[in-house]
């Protein structure tokens, strides 16, 4: 190997080749080539005392089926003007680090179709290399997230393991991860806080689920802020409420009637829509043997039906107010409950119309790609390793292509 080899093949200058050795890895020895003046790093005087301390293995790129180590001797620098004494740098290498510049930007371009472990035994690396030579890319690529120009962003909680939770908030319109919290409630939130005061943005509105401490941190962090609660989770909690009411009224009926309600949880909480004949025949045989469980089905059902006959703001009002009636006047405990809570969050989801239909479904399909990103790396060890990838997310692909 010549010395405009490992210039145009590793992006190596101000060095020459002095020995080649090939084995099962090419071994390549460089000599640094002194046309310019070595200076100290702390004061840049060229006054300094070189002495060769040592030699360094450095990994470079393969060469076909090849690996490639470079060996290069450490010099020690003691300069006759500030009295320092450090090691000089070698510019090809970043710093502390065991192999080249062009190495590490293989790598990161290499992971986004490999895993840690193939990259890593392909360059000749340990996989913990590999995935510090990531990890300090994402730190560089994400540390500062421009936020002053954000102006609708989601939250969204999703656990992650080991009781453990955490919060994403998103812009809502490019899509790009702007906090990752550790936690749930508006105390994960509290960094991302001050970030936004340090920013000066101007949040207009904020899409959430029917969390009442996102919505509390909301009011108070972002009092001129407009929350959004999302549809799909007005109708998941209505659920929630039919399916606790199913749980009770099994407790409460004879062996034989309660058989009947076994296994047919499925059929009260699908929409209508979608079930075959033969699931609607026996979702009738279901509602008859409770006047209570065919009551709130009903009123399931009228819910969804709003959000997909009401156009404007003011029908839907009309429609939730009328909903709300007949639910307190219902005297079923499931449906008092969530017409209190429709109630006190109505504005909340009145914003649904106001603001074109927004919903948070982005951050629900978000929440997948995170746990398709949990099952690929069979769970996270480093926290803050975790973090970066979620950050990272948005410009991954989750599907491979053969």
């Amino acid at each position: 190997m010549q010395t405009s080899d490992i210039y145009h093949t590793q992006g190596i200058k101000g060095f020459q080749v002095k020995s080649t050795k090939f084995s099962s890895v090419v071994t390549v020895r460089l000599n640094r080539s002194f046309k310019n003046p070595q200076e100290c790093s702390v004061c840049q005087n060229t006054d300094v005392r070189v002495r060769e301390v040592g030699l360094r293995q450095i990994t470079g790129l393969p060469c076909g089926s090849k690996k490639v180590c470079f060996e290069v001797s450490v010099f020690r620098l003691d300069c006759n003007n500030c009295g320092s004494h450090c090691r000089e740098a070698i510019p090809f290498v970043s710093k502390w680090a065991r192999q080249t510049k062009a190495v590490e930007r293989s790598v990161i371009d290499l992971r986004r179709e490999m895993s840690i472990k193939a990259t890593g035994e392909f360059f000749g690396l340990d996989w913990r290399t590999v995935k510090d030579i990531e990890k300090r890319h994402l730190k560089t690529k994400f540390q500062r997230i421009r936020l002053r120009d954000v102006r609708i962003i989601g939250i969204d909680e999703i656990y992650v393991g080991k009781k453990k939770y955490k919060t994403i908030v998103r812009d809502l319109i490019s899509g790009a991860v702007l906090f990752v919290g550790r936690g749930k409630g508006g105390k994960a939130l509290t960094k991302f806080e001050r970030r936004l005061r340090a920013s000066k943005c101007k949040i207009q509105v904020v899409a959430m689920d029917m969390s009442s401490g996102y919505s509390a941190w909301v009011k108070q962090t972002l009092p001129k802020a407009e929350i959004v609660f999302d549809h799909f989770h007005v109708i998941q909690l209505m659920n929630k409420k039919l399916d606790a009411l199913r749980r009770t009224t099994m407790n409460k009926l004879d062996e034989e009637t309660r058989s009947q309600l076994k296994g047919k949880r499925k059929l009260l909480l699908s929409n209508e829509e979608n079930l075959s004949e033969t699931d609607h025949s026996q979702l009738e045989e279901v509602k008859k043997t409770c006047d209570d469980l065919s009551t709130t089905h009903a009123m399931k059902e009228k819910l969804r039906s709003i959000y997909r006959t009401a156009k404007l703001k003011e029908d839907a009002r009309m429609l939730f107010e009328d909903w709300i009636k007949a639910a307190e006047n219902s005297g079923i405990a499931v449906l008092k409950t969530m017409a209190k809570t429709i109630r006190s969050r109505l504005e909340g989801i009145l914003a649904y119309w106001k603001f074109n239909e927004l919903t948070s479904a982005g951050m629900e399909g978000f929440n997948n790609k995170i746990r398709w990103l949990i099952r690929q790396a069979y769970g996270f060890h480093d926290q803050e390793y975790f973090d970066l990838k979620i950050y990272d997310l948005p410009t991954c692909k989750t599907v491979k292509e053969i």
